[in-house]
């Protein structure tokens, strides 16, 4: 590229130092022109380290983030897991039907094992306790008037609750339930089901209606003894 003196516009040789017209000297055009690309190039320098900078910096980002993702998705499948094992190990030890089963069936099944094991104080446990007062163990004999070659099995076929408006005249009246019993009762269901007894290989099922309600937080059978 063909270099002109400053001064008087000559054209230079190559190499040159000074003008061979006017004698100006070349040496402070080079070091303009030096200064100037020296200057250039490290503007581009600059602004190439900042993309390799901010390259590298977005890429540490997107790793971060990339590894981030599975981490919170890994937890969220932990959380869900622990609760669904926790779930089958109960339903294994337990059974399907024992975690199931309303509350308001536990006094029946109480009834249900007193007859089959001969046993007053489960026969207690399914009833109020003013009506527990009253099985002494006097009475097992009577209660209990069966061969031992037997089992019984209930089985609830339908319920009706009974509406809380109606609660205590319902147990009153239709089924001669005491007064205080009735008056502390807080929910109630008539429950209708097959009393199944088997003996001596032979099966017999009668329909059975028995009324339960929840008095001090526990569900006890009121009607149907």
């Amino acid at each position: 590229m063909a270099k002109f003196c400053s001064k008087c516009g000559n054209e230079l040789k190559e190499g040159a130092r000074f003008c061979s017209v006017c004698g100006n000297p070349v040496k402070q055009v080079q070091s303009a022109q030096s200064e100037a690309t020296a200057g250039t190039n490290e503007e581009r320098q600059g602004v190439s380290s900042q993309q390799q900078g901010f390259t590298a910096q977005d890429m540490q980002y997107q790793q971060m983030a990339g590894s981030a993702a599975p981490v919170k998705e890994n937890k969220n499948l932990w959380m869900i897991a622990i609760p669904v094992a926790i779930l089958v190990f109960l339903l294994v030890i337990f059974g399907i039907k024992g975690i199931l089963s309303p509350a308001y069936l536990k006094p029946v099944k109480y009834m249900e094992k007193a007859i089959n094991q001969q046993d007053i104080n489960l026969l207690k446990k399914a009833v109020p306790d003013e009506y527990a007062e009253w099985m002494t163990d006097d009475l097992e004999d009577d209660m209990f008037d069966l061969d031992s070659d037997y089992k019984i099995k209930i089985k609830v076929t339908d319920k009706e609750k009974i509406a809380k408006k109606d609660l205590e005249e319902t147990l009153i009246d239709d089924y001669y339930v005491l007064d205080s019993i009735a008056e502390d009762a807080k929910a109630g269901y008539i429950l209708e089901a097959e009393a199944t007894l088997k003996q001596d290989g032979e099966k017999d099922t009668q329909d059975i209606t028995l009324v339960v309600v929840k008095v001090d937080g526990k569900w006890v059978i009121v009607s149907g003894l």
